[in-house]
């Protein structure tokens, strides 16, 4: 009798101990489950909002009739690109005026997203670009003023100030190119910066004006004086060519570009462009220049080319015999708003 009696207890105490195996059991598998359950949530791809991102900072400038292509790129996370998609309203191209252009882009899953971009359409550019020109730059510290190709520096600063706070719009090289071409038109008060030669007074003292006034410049750098000076600060900066070893007198007392065969000044045209980074503007040493010359722009891939003879760019201009605005010391604030009027 307690042999058998013996026998049920074990039988017992294995049922019970299989019932706890089996509960904790049951409760481990539960609690994995329940914190697998949101990191599997987590991991699924959640269809978001298309992002619409401005590629141009501030104010968009347009001449009257010119269409208003937007200046955005549009993405979603399962749609991809949607750039093409965008749908712009609130604007009126045919209408001078102050615009606020809404953009709009919607993705498969029905998902909106929306920017703003503050638009100005203005009259057509009639009385020609203004391309200034600029030279060297002091601030009686550590450069002063040895002729009138010396600006100085606070001047240059009211200059800069006048051209944002009337909104002043400074189109691309390849914006130029194409107004020549008549292929676009620009809007009025549109103008250009350029500076000769690539001296130190320009990087110390003019860069951080840029900078500031967030104004977009081209340096005619002679690149075998000065080379190429580029860095990360200098956003506003275009580095274009002013001959690598052509600022020279030749012979007969003109420049070396008005002497030297086409071969030559074509290695000379090749190294300045690669010492730059690829430069395609082009600005003649003292402003000298021949059939010769223009030959060998055209053959280096040099796409416009400019002089020192005062005036303005217009629509059919020969693009390797453009004119200037010359920018000097001396002149006051309002002589240079006439000049860019």
């Amino acid at each position: 009798m307690k042999k058998n009696k013996g026998k049920k207890i074990n039988k017992i105490y294995v049922y019970i101990l299989g019932l706890v195996v089996i509960t904790v059991l049951v409760l481990f598998l539960s609690a994995k489950r329940t914190q697998e359950e949101p990191l599997k949530e987590e991991n699924v791809a959640k269809d978001l909002v298309p992002v619409i991102s401005l590629s141009e900072e501030g104010t968009t400038v347009l001449a009257v009739g010119e269409e208003y292509i937007p200046r955005a790129t549009a993405l979603d996370n399962e749609d991809g690109d949607l750039t093409g998609k965008i749908k712009v309203s609130g604007i009126d191209t045919n209408k001078p005026g102050k615009y606020e252009a809404i953009l709009e882009v919607k993705d498969s899953a029905g998902n909106m997203a929306t920017a703003k971009q503050n638009i100005i359409v203005r009259n057509e550019l009639t009385n020609g670009l203004p391309v200034l020109m600029y030279h060297f730059f002091y601030d009686n510290i550590t450069y002063y003023g040895e002729d009138s190709n010396w600006l100085n520096i606070n001047d240059f600063e009211e200059q800069l100030k006048y051209l944002t706070e009337n909104e002043y719009y400074f189109p691309t090289w390849d914006e130029v190119d194409n107004f020549i071409d008549g292929k676009i038109k620009l809007p009025e008060k549109s103008v250009v910066l350029t500076v000769d030669d690539g001296d130190a007074s320009f990087f110390d003292l003019a860069v951080p004006m840029l900078q500031k006034y967030k104004v977009p410049a081209t340096i005619f750098v002679i690149s075998e004086w000065y080379g190429w000076r580029y860095n990360a600060d200098m956003k506003y900066v275009i580095f274009e060519s002013h001959s690598h070893s052509m600022h020279e007198s030749g012979a007969n007392g003109k420049g070396r570009m008005v002497n030297w065969s086409k071969e030559k000044i074509v290695e000379d045209l090749k190294l300045s462009s690669n010492t730059l980074g690829g430069a395609n503007i082009y600005c003649y040493p003292f402003g000298h220049y021949n059939d010769t010359a223009i030959e060998a722009l055209k053959e280096t891939g040099y796409k416009m080319a400019f002089t020192i003879v005062g005036g303005r760019v217009s629509a059919g201009y020969n693009k390797y015999t453009l004119p200037r605005v010359r920018v000097s010391a001396g002149n006051s604030l309002n002589y240079f708003a006439s000049s860019v009027k």
